[in-house]
């Protein structure tokens, strides 16, 4: 989940401490919109960046300004904000707190769009407290929020985390169907990223259920996706995941994908120096061995694919 933007997107190429400065001044000089807005700015970038404990000293900072000066719009979305660095920082019984004011305030001021962003931080801050029927109590009510404002991504993105909830409880077939309705969803919208996410996870369902191939199957779109997407660095790593299972698939189904999972490896760009990883004995590996009849992986309906 993403904290509230700053109204002034110019605002997020600056440097996050000279915006501290700046705010920090305008404090000092009595001005305290200015001031509030400017450590809220600073705050979002930070959270950009994952600098989370930088983050929450803004937004507190920037909270405590719009409260003085009773500006209950800039109050709500701090909160929010804060809210979120609290979740990140897994301060859970603090971010329930945090989330419910925000929600609060989100209702009162008519706030839609925001009480459903509440909501929805208010599941991911009980799940973190382990309180599951609570947290998915909240996840329904923002689904539901989100769908009655038409926003399909915050309804992907909340079935996600539902998924992911199953997920840690190891209900496989809840969290299987959770995640195929969220890959709906995505496919509708050509989310990219988010076929792929969903994609990964069926994958890494189909891996705990000892599904090679359909594993493989998955892992290979979803790098494909993430490959559309421009993510390069998780299209990379999941397509070597699809790769190390080409071994242990049927002989057809490792001809099909060995073309696809190449392309894809083609169409990556290079790893910049310092990220590339060696790999031992990498250049003596023999791609023509995965066509080899390996009799000791294959089943008797080993040119199937299903």
């Amino acid at each position: 989940m993403s904290p509230v933007s700053d109204e002034d997107e110019s605002l997020e190429e600056m440097d996050p401490a000279e915006l501290i400065e700046q705010a920090d001044a305008a404090k000092e000089a009595g001005d305290k919109a200015t001031a509030a807005k400017l450590y809220n700015s600073a705050g979002n970038i930070y959270m950009s960046v994952a600098e989370y404990a930088e983050a929450l000293a803004c937004f507190e900072k920037s909270l405590t300004l719009y409260t003085e000066i009773k500006d209950e719009t800039g109050t709500s979305d701090t909160l929010y904000n804060l809210g979120v660095a609290q979740i990140n920082l897994e301060k859970w019984e603090e971010a329930v707190k945090t989330c419910q004011t925000a929600m609060k305030m989100f209702e009162k001021l008519s706030n839609n769009d925001g009480a459903a962003d509440a909501m929805y931080g208010l599941a991911l801050a009980y799940l973190g407290m382990h309180d599951f029927d609570k947290a998915m109590d909240y996840f329904n009510k923002a689904q539901k929020a989100y769908k009655a404002l038409g926003n399909e991504q915050g309804v992907a993105s909340t079935i996600m985390d539902i998924g992911n909830a199953y997920s840690d409880k190891e209900d496989w077939d809840t969290a299987e169907l959770t995640f195929k309705k969220a890959l709906k969803i995505y496919r509708d919208l050509d989310d990219k990223a988010g076929i792929a996410d969903a994609l990964s996870l069926l994958g890494d369902i189909s891996e705990m259920r000892k599904n090679e191939r359909k594993s493989a199957e998955y892992f290979v779109e979803a790098a494909q996706c993430y490959l559309d997407a421009q993510i390069f660095d998780i299209a990379r790593e999941v397509v070597e995941r699809a790769e190390q299972k080409l071994w242990d698939v049927p002989k057809a189904t490792r001809r099909r994908l060995r073309k696809m999972v190449d392309d894809i490896k083609d169409a990556l760009p290079e790893e910049e120096p310092e990220e590339a990883e060696e790999e031992l004995g990498d250049e003596d590996f023999d791609e023509d061995m995965l066509d080899a009849d390996l009799e000791g992986h294959e089943s008797d309906d080993s040119d199937s694919d299903e």
